[in-house]
C-alpha cells in the first residue's frame, strides 16, 4: 500500500528520517512539508535519495517545470535574495486563483508574500543550520488550498529562546514563539533590515483570521493547529531542527491586507520598532 505523507500525519513518517536512510518508496501522495524535509535532510547527510515516487523525485533532483500548481524548492542561507523569492513564490501561487478581482489578487499575493518572506526570515536569522534551509509551496486545485512549507537542520526553538526567556522544553520554547512581542536574540544584519514584524505570531493570527491550518516541528516536539485549537505531542522519532507548515482554504480567505496591517502591525511597530521578532 501506497504511503500518503501529509501535514496531518507527518510525525509517522519522521522516522524515514533515521540512520541515513536513502530509501524513500512507497510513496503514493507527498506534500510540500515532507519535500522539504528531504531535501533538507538530503543535503544535511550528503546522500542521494532514492525514491519511487516520481513527483518527490522530480523535485529533489530540482527537475522543476513552469506552469504547474506547485513552486521549485527554493534554498535559504542568509537574506540576501529572499525578498526575490517570496515574491516568486506568491507570484506563481496567485496564479492560480483565477476567479479573484484585481484587488482580491493584490492583497491575497502580500498575504503570501508577508507570511513567506517572515518565515524564510526565522531560518535566515535564527536557524543555525549548516545547510540553511528549504521552502516550497504548492496550491490543490479540487481542495483550492494553499500549503506552504519550510524546514531546516538547526537548533530549533528552544536553544534560541532559552537564553532570554524560562522556557526549559522545545514545547514551552514554541509557544512562546508564537505570543505577541517575544523577542528572539538582537542581531543586526549588515546590508539588511531585521524581521519585518512578528514572524510566527502574524502567521497564527493570520490563520486565525482565515481558518487556516499549521504544524510546528521542533527537534522533539510537534505543536498542530487545526480547527481553531492547539495540540502539541512528543515526537518518537525527532527531527533535528525546525519545520513550519501552513495552509489556507481560498473561501475562508478575508483579502483584506490594509486591515490586517493596521490593527496586528502598524501601531506595534511604530511602538517597537527596536525589536526583533520570531
Amino acid at each position: 500500500m501506497k504511503n500518503n505523507i501529509n501535514m496531518s500525519n507527518i510525525e509517522d513518517y519522521l522516522c524515514m528520517f533515521a540512520s541515513k536512510n536513502d530509501i524513500f518508496n512507497d510513496i503514493g501522495w507527498v506534500e510540500p512539508i515532507f519535500i522539504t524535509m528531504v531535501r533538507a535532510y538530503q543535503n544535511n547527510k550528503n546522500i542521494d535519495i532514492f525514491t519511487d515516487s516520481g513527483y518527490l523525485k522530480n523535485m529533489i533532483k530540482r527537475d522543476y517545470k513552469q506552469n504547474k500548481t506547485y513552486t521549485p524548492i527554493e534554498k535559504v542561507h542568509n537574506r540576501n535574495g529572499l525578498d526575490k523569492i517570496s515574491s516568486h513564490l506568491a507570484e506563481i501561487m496567485s496564479k492560480n486563483f483565477t476567479k479573484l478581482s484585481s484587488d482580491d489578487t493584490k492583497d491575497l499575493k502580500d498575504y503570501l508574500q508577508y507570511l513567506f518572506i517572515e518565515l524564510m526570515n526565522n531560518v535566515a536569522d535564527h536557524a543555525h543550520s549548516e545547510v540553511g534551509g528549504y521552502v516550497m509551496a504548492q496550491y490543490y486545485p479540487i481542495n483550492k488550498k494553499i500549503q506552504f512549507a519550510v524546514a531546516d537542520r538547526g537548533v530549533g526553538f528552544l536553544s534560541n529562546l532559552k537564553l532570554k526567556f524560562s522556557v526549559e522544553t522545545e514545547e514551552e520554547a514554541i509557544y512562546k514563539a508564537l505570543e505577541k512581542g517575544v523577542t528572539a536574540t538582537l542581531q543586526k544584519m549588515y546590508g539588511h533590515e531585521k524581521n519585518a514584524g512578528f514572524g510566527l505570531y502574524a502567521m497564527f493570527e493570520i490563520l486565525k483570521m482565515t481558518g487556516g491550518r499549521f504544524v510546528i516541528i521542533s527537534n522533539d516536539t510537534l505543536l498542530r493547529y487545526e480547527n481553531g485549537s492547539l495540540q502539541s505531542k512528543k515526537l518518537d522519532n525527532h527531527w533535528r531542527g525546525v519545520v513550519v507548515a501552513f495552509e489556507f482554504d481560498e473561501a475562508n480567505i478575508n483579502y483584506d491586507m490594509d486591515h490586517f496591517k493596521r490593527n496586528y502591525l502598524w501601531s506595534e511597530i511604530i511602538n517597537d520598532e527596536d525589536e526583533d521578532y520570531f
